[in-house]
């Protein structure tokens, strides 16, 4: 026997209030009758609805538009200031921590030279830090609403346990040992997660403007599941599969972890101990620490025409495409690179995808192939964003 739960007018008020709010994030800027014309509420409602908004410190009113003829309309935005959260990133030796605002622009950040996560007085430090950036950005810790933490790493299937992170040298280290010194909620996501996540969210946020009733409709609910594919070159090789805003994590917590599939059996030995891996061959230190060079080193020797470096990279991007063919092949998705090697990559787009087209089995062009928008300092907040898209969606 099948339930239905009755609708209320307090779901509808609910439900009125969220969907307002989240046409004002996601516009950025628009006036009360475009809010009205696009949601087909009365005016009246949006009004009363504007004012809630408002009392809460959600919206602010940003001067008016020009004028079409008429009178001119009111600037409606989200208030920036409004909610925070913090994202935390722990490197080898150090820890970056940022504050992230309701828009997910960084505010302000700073980053300080540490030991290993595991060492004593470590989730002391990190906690001083944390508090010391929402000082120096001037939030409220009532309007922070939560930490997202990002670790170079796999976890288990909680996020509760960094089970290996040969690059940190840990070890089924325990998220707790961290968090017990937060005095804020915390999610944790590996590096490659939450850079995904950052793009998704930058993309998913920026999207087609002006906003109009039908790319509104099909962003919260979409009418094809949103998949994609992200695949981050960075220090080391992962990535995520996101669909309709959630990263979905697979039985284990493994999904994405592309860098461990084989492209080389008996090849180079990676840092999870077995061999071939697709890390070995397409991270960042194959283009830099390798060779003695930085990445950028790297890419000023190919625009120079430096032979040495062209060949080499010639045999970076056959195994790239190798394993960016066997993803989509398996996948049939849209992917996008990310990570510290996508933006150099960028302008080298129409040379992979010429390659990744002669390898696939199916397809004459590689269009499914994009490389990431957003900047370094904004991918790392992935974690963090998570608690404002949270924070939206049930505004």
């Amino acid at each position: 026997m099948t339930s239905t739960k009755k609708i209320t007018t307090t779901d509808v008020k609910r439900l009125n209030k969220n969907t307002i709010f989240r046409l004002i994030h996601f516009a950025g800027k628009i006036s009360r009758q475009e809010i009205a014309d696009i949601l087909k509420l009365s005016l009246p409602t949006v009004n009363q609805n504007l004012k809630l908004l408002l009392e809460e410190k959600l919206i602010v009113f940003g001067g008016n538009f020009d004028s079409t003829g008429g009178r001119k309309a009111q600037v409606i935005m989200v208030n920036e200031q409004g909610k925070f959260a913090v994202s935390l990133n722990i490197f080898p030796g150090k820890v970056k921590v940022a504050l992230i605002d309701l828009n997910g622009n960084v505010v302000c950040a700073y980053e300080k030279n540490c030991g290993a996560p595991n060492d004593a007085g470590y989730g002391e430090a990190v906690a001083d830090m944390i508090n010391h950036i929402i000082k120096i950005g001037k939030a409220s810790h009532d309007d922070v609403l939560g930490v997202g933490i990002t670790i170079p790493g796999i976890f288990d299937s909680d996020n509760e346990v960094v089970v290996s992170a040969p690059i940190m040298g840990l070890h089924n280290f325990e998220l707790s040992d961290i968090t017990k010194h937060i005095n804020f909620k915390c999610i944790a996501l590996n590096d490659a997660k939450s850079k995904a996540y950052s793009e998704y969210w930058y993309e998913y946020k920026n999207a087609e403007k002006p906003m109009t009733k039908e790319s509104f409709n099909n962003r919260i609910m979409p009418k094809d599941p949103v998949e994609k594919i992200y695949l981050m070159l960075d220090e080391g090789v992962g990535g995520a599969f996101i669909r309709n805003q959630h990263v979905v994590a697979g039985r284990h917590n493994r999904s994405g972890e592309f860098g461990h599939m084989t492209i080389h059996p008996g090849g180079r030995k990676c840092f999870c101990g077995k061999t071939g891996c697709f890390e070995s061959y397409v991270s960042k230190r194959c283009l830099s620490d390798d060779l003695g060079l930085s990445l950028s080193e790297f890419f000023e020797k190919l625009k120079a025409g430096d032979e040495n470096i062209k060949k080499h990279f010639a045999g970076y991007l056959d195994d790239l495409t190798t394993g960016i063919n066997n993803i989509y092949t398996m996948t049939d998705n849209d992917i996008v690179i990310v990570g510290a090697v996508a933006h150099y990559l960028y302008d080298y787009q129409d040379e992979i995808k010429e390659i990744l087209a002669k390898k696939s089995a199916f397809d004459t062009s590689a269009d499914y192939l994009t490389f990431a928008r957003c900047s370094d300092e904004m991918s790392q907040a992935g974690a963090a964003l998570m608690f404002l898209g949270d924070f939206i969606s049930r505004i």
